[in-house]
């Protein structure tokens, strides 16, 4: 007869979640924790929280710098471990105990970034009954016996870094972390307007700015700081404008646009995004990062919708299409740069062959207008809009033969 946990271990198989994570099928100890986590104990009819942090073969060399080690029982540790400020330890199959943080992760950001730090699978049940499980791939959600999952910000900031070469990925990388596991994983809607160059005295007034924290500094990327601008995007109307360090330097800003970007980029069904995108198309020194109220992540630039970030659910058929469409497509160097002859904005195309399939003739339409800019008999992977900043020094390009 199957063990409880064999019909747990096709269920992961089935919805890809053995593929993102597959340290929690490896072992049997550690596919028995994560039943264990799935089912919460009640207490005086509340669930109670537990976590938990699998080790693979990969080294971990900071994680003696930012939590003890405690050598208790998993029964005690089962009691211990809330997924917040302490979660029992598997090495390599094995229970190995406790940790105990010095600073408590007590929500999704924190734990994304615990996971980075930790190169481990990290698994969590909060008192509503959530599960997480944090890993490279991003964060997979079980709630209500269905899963869910949040792909890492990785793909998401690949795309961006192509459409804005000059954007520092550092930064970068934390404020699409910001959007998307802290505003959007509490239901914040908000608007972020991140100036790659600063802003001018003029910029600054055609914003209209409602705050100018002249003397509070609230920084993405900043543990302490960055609560305090969640805090003032959470009561407050308009967008945060955030200087090239991600620093904010104003609050409550109004997007305005001009009648050029009106005429040529359509109406989107919300008008958060509308503005954004018009905005983004008219100030070419910034990037924009929209987050919905109910969850999804937008990111325009130059009039153009970059890349989204959003929660799915899991199934069979969903693994399997992922992978089909992997299988078929074949990169290919190929690569025209043009300019749109409506918009007027730099424009690169990446171009590719479908493996055994009939390519026939294609048309490209720009990403901003929607003017037709290019037909190729081959098929075409990608078209998109590349940043044009004056005297915008980039830092991150590779100097080579002594030139940038």
């Amino acid at each position: 007869m199957p063990s409880p946990t064999s019909f747990l271990k096709d269920e992961l198989k089935q919805n890809g979640i053995a593929n993102d994570a597959p340290e929690l099928i490896q072992y049997e100890t550690v596919l028995t924790e994560l039943s264990y986590a799935l089912s919460p104990v009640i207490h005086e009819g509340k669930l109670q929280p537990y976590g938990f942090v699998v080790i693979g073969d990969r080294s971990v060399p900071g994680i003696k710098r930012i939590c003890d080690h405690r050598t208790i029982s998993l029964e005690d540790s089962r009691r211990v471990a809330d997924g917040c400020n302490g979660f029992s330890l598997f090495k390599h199959g094995h229970y190995s105990g406790v940790i105990l943080l010095e600073q408590a992760a007590d929500n999704e950001l924190q734990l994304v970034q615990l996971q980075q730090d930790f190169r481990a699978v990290i698994c969590t049940t909060d008192s509503n009954g959530v599960t997480k499980v944090f890993c490279d791939t991003g964060v997979l959600i079980h709630q209500f016996r269905s899963w869910q999952r949040k792909p890492s910000v990785t793909v998401a900031l690949q795309n961006v870094c192509r459409c804005v070469p000059q954007a520092n990925p550092d930064i970068l990388r934390d404020l699409l972390e910001f959007c998307f596991h802290d505003l959007s994983s509490r239901k914040i809607g908000a608007t972020l307007v991140w100036c790659l160059a600063e802003p001018t005295a003029e910029e600054m007034e055609n914003m209209q700015p409602s705050f100018v924290p002249a003397q509070i500094e609230a920084r993405v990327g900043d543990g302490r700081s960055v609560a305090l601008l969640r805090h003032l995007l959470t009561y407050t109307d308009g967008a945060a404008i955030l200087d090239p360090e991600a620093r904010t330097v104003g609050i409550g800003a109004q997007l305005k646009y001009s009648d050029q970007s009106k005429r040529l980029i359509e109406a989107r069904a919300g008008t958060r995004h509308t503005s954004a995108q018009r905005f983004s198309y008219d100030y070419a020194k910034v990037v924009v990062f929209v987050v919905s109220s109910d969850g999804p992540v937008t990111v325009f630039s130059d009039g153009m919708s970059v890349t989204d970030l959003q929660t799915y659910f899991t199934d069979r058929a969903t693994v399997e299409n992922s992978e089909d469409i992997a299988a078929d497509v074949e990169e290919s160097p190929c690569s025209t740069v043009l300019r749109c002859p409506s918009c007027q904005k730099r424009l690169q195309i990446q171009e590719g062959d479908v493996i055994e399939t009939k390519v026939e003739s294609e048309d490209l339409f720009c990403p901003v207008c929607g003017v037709l800019v290019h037909s190729t008999r081959c098929s075409n992977l990608d078209v998109f809009v590349v940043k044009e900043l004056e005297g915008c020094f980039n830092p991150f390009m590779k100097v080579v033969g002594g030139r940038w």
